[in-house]
């Protein structure tokens, strides 16, 4: 199964980006369109906070280890950025990361993040 066959997989609206060195390692991922709009299904509104504001929501990965997110605006310029705790655990630079969520009985949605790239990978070796 490739990258973009598992994507179509996910629900309808759902967050990505291709991790860089610099998102890996100094955790500054610029908040792109797809995770802007994911955000705002957790109540996550990049144009209602000011600068220096953080949000923070807890997710999964797909190995069941906890993480969070935080979204945040820089203090400085108010750059639109998110963080993912224990992210160098799961995946390398060049892998395709996704937001989706499943409902939860009692939150009604929980996010997982998935390592689209692993899962391929993962797939194709099954073959």
């Amino acid at each position: 199964m490739t990258e973009d066959t598992i994507l179509k997989t996910l629900e309808p609206d759902f967050g990505q980006l291709r991790l860089t060195n610099t998102m890996l390692n100094k955790s500054i991922i610029d908040a792109n369109t797809s995770i802007r709009r994911f955000a705002k299904l957790f109540d996550v509104n990049f144009d209602q906070m000011s600068q220096g504001d953080k949000i923070q929501l807890e997710a999964h990965y797909t190995d069941g280890a906890s993480c969070r997110l935080s979204f945040y605006k820089t203090k400085m310029r108010g750059d639109r950025r998110l963080s993912i705790s224990g992210i160098k655990n799961q995946a390398s630079v060049g892998d395709l990361i996704a937001f989706n969520y499943v409902r939860d009985k009692d939150t009604n949605k929980t996010i997982i993040v998935i390592n689209v790239t692993a899962a391929a990978e993962r797939r194709k070796a099954c073959l």
